[in-house]
């Protein structure tokens, strides 16, 4: 290569002629390589099952939902984190026989992460919201979940499977927080009732306590008050009156004393005398024993001896009736003093027992206005809770009688008649492109590197002698006919080795992929073996549906 005047059209023919076997080589190998790489890779068929989220039968103006319809994609997140879950998916791996390779050299945890990854819950946009799914959370009503396996069957099984769960999730989730609901509504008013009657003996207890000087007996005691002034008003004056009274009497006894004679008509002697002289006459008037006017006066002498006798043991002389008189009324004025002391103690003490029945008022009002506030806050809570008691009650009815927001299954899965990955064809070119690459690489490299000439003008350039002539390869007969078969060897060579690498590539796509139905023995056994295996799958979907049900 003439390094000082660049590469030119000769020089590329000629590495071509030199190198071109070897780029041939690589070329070819790695093509086929990739090929084989290609035939090698499993095909993954895609199965998806479409769900749509309906809304509930029910006008919501009339029964609102205990679930709030605008957190779809929360719940969807839970039910799928759920659904995935490793005990599921372990159930759904053991019943359907998912990935018995992997299973025996991978972790039951590695196998479940692999199918997980496989797996994928989206939501169904349009292309308008697709293009906006960018610019703002959007609102969607419809989702999908798709499966990825070797097995066309296999995908749609699982596919809808999972999308069984979600329907089975999502009815068993919405009656669970409406029964939930219930349930913490019915507690609630249950502890409320506990903490009402509570109150309503500590109300009682604190009126038992303050009997007589509660806030609605404050007017009544006032009212008392004012009374049992006034009553003591009245019994000071009356008591004045009486010791008044008592010392007047005391006077008029002292007086009657000093004005009394032995001779004088009020004196029980003189009257003792009247009397023996009108009982004289009215015997001999012939009045007997018994006349009453006898017993009148006999009974009226008895009572003056029995006084003047009295007054014979005392030292005293015998009062006038004036004197007598005095004394009793001065005896009946000391009485009354006596009556007014008492009452005003009385009503002292009423006067203090109703003035401390006023005191301590303000407590025991104090006290029942904080217990009626707790039970005014109680009350308004029983209500608001026994309110919303009823209305979980109703919403736990529709989820039950599943009225509310459902899942419906609008698109079942089927298996795929094409499958998803790899794309062979994609493959295939992107290696035919690598391989041509790699061996112009490897051409160029070894050419850089290869120091011998093969021109007459690298020999120029390289001695600085001019060549004056070059002489050119002469081959004889012997030598073409030595070159063919060379030539010939090498192309039967080529040629088988494509042919293993390609009839390889397609054993290995049929012992990986299986062989296609055209190789069964007759169309018959071909039908009856794809109907047993959908019935067979349906079996199996049926008999998991029922489990989880269950």
């Amino acid at each position: 290569m003439n390094v000082q005047q660049g590469p030119q059209v000769s020089d590329l023919v000629g590495i071509a002629r030199r190198r071109g076997k070897m780029m041939a080589i690589v070329a070819g190998v790695t093509i086929l390589l990739v090929y084989w790489l290609a035939m090698a890779l499993p095909n993954q068929y895609r199965s998806y099952a479409v769900i749509l989220v309906e809304p509930q039968t029910v006008d919501d103006t009339l029964i609102r939902a205990g679930i709030r319809e605008s957190d779809l994609k929360e719940r969807l997140g839970i039910m799928t984190s759920e659904i995935l879950s490793r005990s599921r998916l372990s159930r759904l791996i053991d019943t359907l026989n998912l990935y018995p390779v992997q299973s025996q050299y991978m972790l039951r945890q590695e196998v479940i992460d692999l199918m997980r990854a496989h797996v994928i819950v989206e939501p169904v946009l349009s292309e308008l919201e697709a293009d906006q799914r960018n610019r703002r959370e959007l609102e969607f009503n419809t989702f999908k979940i798709t499966f990825l396996d070797e097995s066309a069957e296999t995908a749609a099984l699982v596919a809808q499977s999972i999308a069984n769960d979600f329907l089975d999730a999502n009815i068993k989730d919405r009656v669970e927080v409406s029964q939930q609901s219930l349930d913490f509504m019915q507690d609630s008013i249950r502890s409320l009732s506990i903490r009402i009657v509570d109150v309503e003996a500590a109300i009682k207890k604190v009126k038992e306590e303050n009997f007589g000087h509660l806030p609605e007996d404050l007017g009544t005691n006032q009212r008392l008050l004012q009374v049992i002034l006034g009553q003591l008003r009245d019994a000071s004056r009356s008591l004045d009156l009486s010791r008044s009274d008592a010392a007047f009497w005391a006077n008029q006894v002292i007086a009657a004393v000093s004005m009394s004679a032995p001779n004088d008509s009020a004196s029980p002697a003189y009257r003792m005398k009247i009397l023996q002289t009108e009982l004289g006459m009215m015997l001999s008037r012939g009045y007997t024993q018994k006349h009453p006017d006898v017993l009148q006066v006999r009974h009226e002498l008895q009572l003056l001896r029995g006084r003047m006798e009295a007054g014979a043991e005392s030292d005293e002389e015998p009062m006038s009736f004036t004197v007598q008189n005095a004394k009793s009324e001065q005896r009946r004025a000391a009485l009354r003093a006596q009556s007014g002391i008492a009452e005003i103690k009385r009503l002292s003490a009423q006067l203090v027992d109703t003035q401390g029945r006023i005191a301590a008022t303000p407590a025991a009002a104090e006290q029942l206005d904080a217990l009626a506030r707790q039970y005014d806050q109680l009350s308004t809570s029983f209500q608001e809770f026994a309110a919303k008691r009823q209305q979980a009650a109703v919403q736990a009815n529709l989820e039950r009688k599943q009225l509310g927001e459902q899942f419906r299954i609008l698109e079942p899965a089927f298996p795929a008649t094409r499958p998803r990955s790899p794309n062979r064809v994609m493959i295939l070119i992107l290696g035919m492109m690598f391989g041509i690459g790699m061996g112009v690489a490897l051409g160029l490299v070894v050419e850089s590197i290869d120091s011998s000439v093969h021109q007459s003008r690298d020999l120029q350039a390289a001695t600085n002698v001019p060549v004056l002539a070059s002489i050119p390869a002469i081959l004889l007969e012997p030598d073409r006919a030595a070159r063919t078969r060379k030539i010939f060897r090498e192309a039967i060579i080529a040629a088988v080795f494509v042919v293993f690498c390609l009839s390889g590539g397609a054993v290995t796509y049929f012992y990986v992929n299986g062989f296609p139905s055209i190789f069964s023995s007759s169309s018959g056994g071909d039908d009856d073996e794809e109907t047993s295996q959908a019935e067979s799958a349906e079996q199996a979907l049926l008999d998991l549906d029922t489990e989880v049900r269950g």
